[in-house]
């Protein structure tokens, strides 16, 4: 028999998979601390929400930078005490409460329990002197009490202006607007950027095989972040086609060229490593294919806006 808990987590279960119906696949389940039937359904729900958004995405290739556009999610001005003051009407939207439901409360309340942890590292660090600025992961709670996941930025200013002692959080998300495109298009046209003459729609140079064979390459690459790749020319040959189709069906499909791609993933991992480990900078330069950690230090800079070691005073 399910107790008022148990039947909780699965209202909670079913609103997922009710927002994957409609195609949201930006919340999340909240994890428990069980380990039962429903703890791993949950996960499952989450790992096939994310799968498929990945799937959407990386589906969705053709014209992918032409069709999806960085949009601000939410965004949220808190007071001296760290309570929303101010929030914009695409946050209060997405989170399903209404504006007046959040203005003066506690910004945590809004947070998982997870993200609270980090919430407190974070405004320890923003309001000492040694800095005003951190990024992080946190997970927003939806009023149906699904999670969130959000990449945000927290500006605290210290400085003598109208926002002193107040706190920006933002977070950003990629999203489809079609609107966006046609603004785009015209804004192009006016300014006479865009050529009136009609121009054939670039044809994919993509087959299903060729697909097949990129997909692979792009797990090798992964697979293999602690190596230098060969030239285009031999990697194209040891996955049985030419350079040309690596080459231009490689940014088709993927967004960006073969070595961008490596040094996104090389990142990728780092960060994981260097937020969930204790390994030295120069250890895990070492490990994603790095000459040195001053070079990785630098990239992680430039990719994620704050160095390895800001992001690993935050477990201290």
């Amino acid at each position: 028999m399910y107790t008022n808990n148990n039947n909780n987590r699965l209202e909670k279960i079913y609103l997922q998979l009710l927002e994957l119906s409609k195609g949201n696949f930006s919340t999340l389940i909240e994890r428990t601390e069980h380990k039962d039937d429903l703890e791993a359904l949950a996960a499952l729900v989450n790992m096939a929400t994310e799968e498929i958004k990945d799937s959407f995405l990386h589906e969705g290739y053709v014209n992918f930078h032409d069709s999806y556009v960085l949009n601000t999610q939410i965004l949220m001005v808190l007071n001296e005490d760290f309570c929303i003051e101010e929030t914009n009407e695409s946050g209060y939207l997405l989170l399903g409460f209404g504006y007046k439901n959040l203005i003066g409360k506690p910004f945590e309340h809004f947070i998982s329990d997870e993200s609270k942890e980090k919430w407190d590292l974070v405004k320890k660090a923003i309001t000492s002197s040694s800095t005003t600025e951190e990024s992080l992961q946190l997970s927003f709670l939806t009023k149906q009490g699904l999670e969130l996941p959000a990449f945000c930025r927290v500006i605290h200013f210290i400085e003598d202006t109208i926002l002193k002692g107040k706190t920006i959080v933002t977070s950003f998300d990629m999203v489809q607007t079609q609107k966006y495109i046609e603004e785009k298009t015209q804004r192009k046209i006016q300014s006479r950027l865009y050529f009136p003459k009609k121009q054939k729609r670039k044809q994919s140079v993509l087959q299903l095989n060729d697909i097949e064979i990129i997909r692979a390459v792009s797990e090798h690459i992964k697979n293999h972040l602690d190596q230098d790749l060969p030239s285009l020319k031999e990697m194209a040959h040891q996955f049985g086609t030419n350079e040309y189709k690596l080459k231009k069906g490689f940014k088709e499909l993927n967004g960006m060229t073969v070595f961008q791609f490596l040094k996104e993933e090389r990142l990728k991992k780092a960060h994981v490593i260097v937020e969930h480990s204790n390994k030295s900078f120069k250890e895990i330069a070492k490990m994603v294919g790095f000459k040195n950690s001053t070079h990785f230090s630098r990239e992680f800079n430039i990719r994620f806006g704050y160095r390895p070691r800001a992001l690993r005073s935050l477990k201290a």
